[in-house]
């Protein structure tokens, strides 16, 4: 399975976007910083892009990236757990 990085810019930041949310867990994502996620799937890039893509507004940005390795500080979620 592939480890995907999830960063958005929402629109309208006000707002919440509860199915966003709600889909990123679904689909077994973790909150890694305010907008990032990471996913570990056995789906393309392009799939997870579009599944994301789906529950965000015109005018959000949205980057979907396969990542190799990584590291960090401060996260909210370990990222020896993901």
């Amino acid at each position: 399975m592939a480890l995907y990085l999830v960063s958005y810019n929402l629109n309208k930041p006000e707002q919440d976007y509860p199915e966003l949310v709600d889909y990123l867990y679904l689909i077994g994502a973790r909150k890694v910083l305010d907008s990032e996620w990471l996913v570990r799937s056995g789906a393309t890039r392009d799939a997870v892009y579009k599944g994301v893509k789906a529950h965000l507004e015109s005018g959000d940005g949205l980057l979907v990236c396969l990542v190799q390795s990584a590291v960090g500080d401060n996260l909210t979620h370990p990222l020896g757990e993901i």
